[in-house]
């Protein structure tokens, strides 16, 4: 069995709850992942899973939008059952307060690790262990949080930060409890391994790199390039009257390179004399304007260089961004059909980790 995926619309989490009983009646999970509309959280999505499923470890995020299989829905939840023939162990732990400017994270990484066997095990078995992080997105502290995870363990991380339908409600979830402003950490012992992947389906429209010369990192707000207003750069750039640039912020995001990968950053809005993003820049920082690309060939570029086998599950985090463009075209059916080959969830992030904290992207693992 392995690995089982579901999509359910239920009256309540409790309803919804009873359907993933019924479901995985005869599956034995150690892991479940799951992704809820905000809609289900006045009624406690996590608590009412962990009821239904008291033996299994679960994490989980709201969300503006579901994936599962080969289907995008709204208003659900897309669950992920895992067995112990993929993941034979978990440990799961939550980081509470993480707005605070200074967080250190050594001592729990290395107390999660210690779950395992210690640093020795994982480095001697690399190629098994992961970790899966999903960010609480009001705190809006995933940029310091992501250097202090990869100054605390080699294990790699990929995730994504709730996301919210109308009523703005932003959870992330830990076997019953719900939290905000935190951070749910769980580092997985596979059986076969896995694969991480991005796309952001960018590519350079400008080879002039910009130098960040002013910016407030933790208010997520950028004031200038090379010392002059970064509006006024920004604008020159791209070619267009500085009072249309809010239009381009989605179509041409911005992108630090770093030994040909792009890590993106999105433009918020203009805000007193700078503009506020979606992940900060620091002072220092070298920047190139993007453009946006065909988000359909891209991401199957992408998965078909990586899976080149039967994989035992995916789990999707594909920016909000991204799902507003492929819903404005019309697109969802065919990007739906690449992750339709494989057991397969995901939802529509507020932002997405992977090495740091990142826009416009989908991070990817894969369970082998």
């Amino acid at each position: 069995m392995a690995i089982r995926t579901l999509s359910i619309k239920g009256t309540d989490s409790r309803d919804m709850a009873q359907q993933a009983k019924t479901a995985l009646k005869d599956f034995d999970a150690e892991l479940l992942v799951f992704f809820a509309s905000s809609f289900y959280d006045t009624s406690l999505p996590a608590k009412e899973l962990s009821a239904a499923f008291p033996h299994s470890r679960i994490i989980g995020s709201t969300s503006h939008s579901e994936y599962c299989n080969s289907s995008y829905t709204d208003h659900s939840v897309s669950i992920m059952a895992i067995d112990k023939q993929s993941v034979e162990d978990v440990c799961i732990r939550v980081v509470e307060n993480m707005e605070q400017e200074k967080i250190k994270l050594y001592d729990l990484l290395s107390e999660m690790e210690d779950q395992f066997g210690g640093q020795e095990e994982i480095f001697n078995h690399f190629d098994r262990y992961v970790g899966i992080v999903l960010f609480e997105s009001s705190a809006k502290a995933e940029e310091a949080f992501m250097d202090s995870l990869g100054t605390a363990s080699d294990i790699l991380f990929v995730g994504g930060s709730s996301s919210s339908t109308e009523n703005n409600i932003s959870k992330v979830y830990a076997d019953g409890k719900s939290y905000t402003k935190a951070a749910v950490l769980a580092i997985l012992k596979t059986v076969n391994g896995y694969d991480i992947l991005k796309t952001q389906s960018a590519c350079i429209l400008s080879e002039q790199a910009l130098l960040v010369t002013k910016s407030n990192l933790h208010q997520r707000i950028l004031y200038e390039f090379d010392h002059r207003p970064c509006g006024e750069v920004y604008a020159e750039v791209l070619g267009v009257p500085k009072e249309q640039i809010q239009n381009y912020f989605v179509s041409n995001p911005l992108g630090i390179v770093a030994e040909g990968e792009i890590f993106v950053r999105t433009f918020d809005q203009i805000k007193e004399d700078g503009i506020t993003l979606h992940c900060g820049l620091p002072e220092g920082a070298e920047i190139h304007v993007l453009k946006i690309g065909d988000i359909i060939s891209d991401t199957k570029k992408a998965l078909d260089s990586v899976i080149t086998y039967s994989p035992a599950g995916v789990i999707n985090f594909n920016c909000l961004y991204r799902t507003f463009e492929m819903l404005s075209k019309e697109l969802t059916d065919a990007y739906c059909s690449l992750f339709g080959r494989y057991a397969s969830i995901g939802f529509s992030t507020s932002g997405e980790a992977f090495l740091g904290h990142i826009n416009e992207t989908s991070t990817i693992l894969v369970i082998k």
